[in-house]
């Protein structure tokens, strides 16, 4: 009873985590990136936007660690609750593909986060603001990955 509750729990801050990431993101790319742009000639924007982008990226580390994190603890508890012999084999498929996905989305942020350095002696270019053409591409696939591992979680219903 007991472990029951704190799996549901845990699957709903597994949810809950990949629900914010995706909103973030699409958030980011869609909305706060174009205004930003058109908005570049303020004075100061440069410095607003690095702020958001640097906040932003914490945030984004935080919801991968906790979806790794939450997913390891889902998929102990799924294994507990049936035997291994009872578990189809499209769900563990599904579940492999899930979990190289997020491993990939962990190795882009890596990537982003701590192996590219910016530039931020420039008042007016921010990451935000003028990204370059490969932090768009990053960024785009990163979104691509999320919404891929939130459909294979979908699928795994049907096993």
């Amino acid at each position: 009873m007991i472990l029951d509750t704190l799996l549901s729990i845990n699957h709903w801050f597994h949810l809950s985590a990949a629900a914010l990431l995706a909103g973030g993101m699409i958030f980011l790319v869609a909305i706060l990136r174009p205004v930003l742009g058109r908005s570049s000639a303020i004075s100061g924007i440069g410095t607003f936007s690095r702020e958001i982008h640097d906040r932003f990226r914490i945030y984004v580390g935080i919801l991968i660690c906790l979806l790794i994190i939450t997913g390891i603890f889902n998929s102990i508890g799924s294994i507990m609750s049936v035997t291994e012999t009872s578990l189809s084999s499209g769900y563990k498929i599904i579940i492999r593909i899930k979990v190289i996905l997020a491993v990939c989305l962990f190795i882009i942020y890596g990537v982003n986060a701590f192996l590219i350095k910016e530039d931020k002696t420039e008042e007016d270019c921010s990451c935000l603001v003028k990204p370059p053409v490969y932090k768009k591409i990053l960024q785009v696939f990163a979104l691509i990955l999320v919404f891929a591992i939130l459909f294979l979680a979908a699928t795994l219903r049907f096993y």
